[in-house]
């Protein structure tokens, strides 16, 4: 009979807890790049806080202060352009966060506004990066989402995605301003093949939606962003008069977190260990209920995390008994686990995770 999950024991690979550094030690000097991968963890952590004594903007601001006076005292500065092991600079990371203030602050430096339009690893632009607007697209990329297993990762998303279009996507309008008055290149038929190229889940329909070449197309932004609402409202209706049509899981075989042959994308680091990442929060997977079922249970987890919230995740199972019941709770708990940690930066990275219940 169904027993409580009372007597288990679990080992994950590279699990590391807490990193990062107390608010009691000195913190040492941070690169650009540093305090925008940070900022974006703040930002979550701001909108999820209801006794917040500042707003994300005014974290943002702050952010925007530090690059400027490095701007101001070092014109030119290298760490204004470094670039990350995917070759992204610190105005693609601004962008892709949907900050405003710091892509102003970083395009007031001419070293910054000469790089605009080199692209990244992947061959997109900071431009092509701002219309794909990340930060509220998420289920137009991936529609999978939108299930009853996937939709526990939404919530840390949908805080940041109402905050960006409580005033109908200013911020990230704006973005796309300010990189075309710095000199950008409008690029938007490179723009639609890139995101479809980075985007194979989405619908049969978005995709031969985005597929043409016509100068009269609808911009790709607001095409996205349209998407991505009419998307979520539905969901939202659907969740509202009980779930009645909403799967239960993303189609069988469907992947989200998508990368380069496995010794190749290892060798350029495009795939992180979760030991090589800044966490502030990476909890403990917590068992609840009762599971009539014991033995043991292997996964290895690919997800992609962006400014603090993890929003893809792909599940291998590489031991197990193949108890379909079990591998769904397990996969359930991974979801809600991951939907908790709270990591800078836009990685992918792997994790295993080992479940033993006698």
């Amino acid at each position: 009979m169904p027993r409580p999950l009372s007597h288990w024991c679990l080992a994950l690979a590279g699990f590391v807890g807490f990193v990062g550094w107390s608010a009691a030690e000195a913190q040492p000097a941070r690169t650009p790049r540093q305090m925008i991968e940070t900022l974006g963890v703040e930002v979550r952590q701001l909108l999820e806080d209801p006794k917040a004594r500042r707003t994300p903007e005014q974290a943002e601001q702050a952010v925007a202060d530090q690059i400027a006076a490095l701007v101001h005292g070092a014109e030119g500065h290298p760490l204004l352009t470094e670039l990350d092991l995917q070759q992204r600079s610190p105005l693609m990371l601004a962008v892709t966060g949907g900050h405003l203030r710091v892509v102003q602050a970083l395009l007031s430096d001419p070293s910054v506004r000469l790089s605009v339009n080199v692209p990244d690893e992947a061959g997109e632009t900071p431009w092509m990066l701002a219309n794909f607007a990340p930060g509220v697209t998420l289920v137009a990329c991936q529609p999978g989402t939108l299930t009853l297993e996937r939709a526990q990762l939404l919530p840390p998303y949908l805080r940041r995605m109402a905050d960006l279009l409580k005033s109908n996507a200013a911020p990230l309008k704006g973005i796309v301003d300010a990189l075309q008055a710095a000199g950008a290149e409008a690029t938007p038929d490179a723009a639609r093949q890139a995101w479809l190229a980075r985007c194979p889940n989405a619908t049969a329909e978005l995709r031969e939606k985005l597929a043409g070449s016509a100068p009269l197309m609808a911009p790709l932004m607001a095409t996205l962003i349209r998407e991505a609402v009419q998307r979520q409202s539905a969901f939202n209706k659907s969740a509202a008069q009980g779930f009645a049509d909403v799967p239960a899981q993303p189609p069988a075989g469907m992947v989200f977190v998508r990368l380069a042959d496995d010794k190749t994308a290892l060798a350029r680091r495009n795939l992180m260990r979760v030991t090589d990442m800044r966490c502030q929060r990476m909890p403990k997977p917590e068992l609840r209920g009762t599971l009539n079922w014991n033995g043991e249970l292997l996964f290895r987890v690919r997800a992609s995390t962006r400014a603090g919230v993890v929003e893809a995740a792909d599940f291998e199972i590489q031991a197990a008994p193949r108890d379909a019941r079990a591998v769904d709770y397990f996969r359930s708990v991974l979801l809600r686990t991951l939907a908790n940690y709270q990591c800078e930066g836009t990685h992918d990275f792997e994790q295993k995770f080992q479940f033993k219940v006698n």
